[in-house]
């Protein structure tokens, strides 16, 4: 069982500064949670803060601090590395879209966080995503902040 499993959103807003950036902060801090990161919550942070800096909203030094402050992170055990079994992820996303994407729409990215978060048996699941939020929320996780 993992104690809390965040999206690429909240990950994000834990490394660089954006609007949510306090509220993520302040919520690990307060709530002492060890946060399990995903292969795909590896890609998408990485790839979000690459992207940050190609459009300008970081510069380099930045983003490289980002890396080592996420790679401290793993040091300090503030987040673990998760192990996914894919063929079970990809089986519950489908279960998941066939439950709730004829109703409301999801997006793959999406129903792949919650069916990792909820293979996982994850108590928390932290996202600042609304469209996330709603879909873990549906799947009975708990989701914060």
């Amino acid at each position: 069982m993992v104690e809390a499993y965040a999206d690429s959103s909240f990950l994000v807003s834990l490394y660089r500064r954006d609007e949510h950036e306090a509220n993520a902060k302040t919520f690990v801090l307060r709530a002492r949670l060890v946060i399990s990161v995903s292969p795909l919550n590896r890609v998408e942070l990485r790839n979000a803060l690459r992207n940050a800096q190609a459009h300008r909203q970081i510069n380099e030094y930045e983003r490289r601090a980002a890396f080592r402050q996420i790679e401290n992170g793993f040091g300090m055990g503030l987040l673990i590395h998760l192990p996914v079994e894919w063929t079970n992820v990809l089986r519950r996303a489908d279960e998941l879209s066939e439950m709730y994407s004829t109703r409301h729409g999801q997006r793959t990215i999406d129903l792949l966080h919650v069916a990792i978060a909820l293979e996982a048996r994850a108590n928390i699941f932290l996202s600042f995503d609304q469209r996330q939020r709603k879909l873990a929320k549906a799947a009975r996780l708990t989701v914060k902040p």
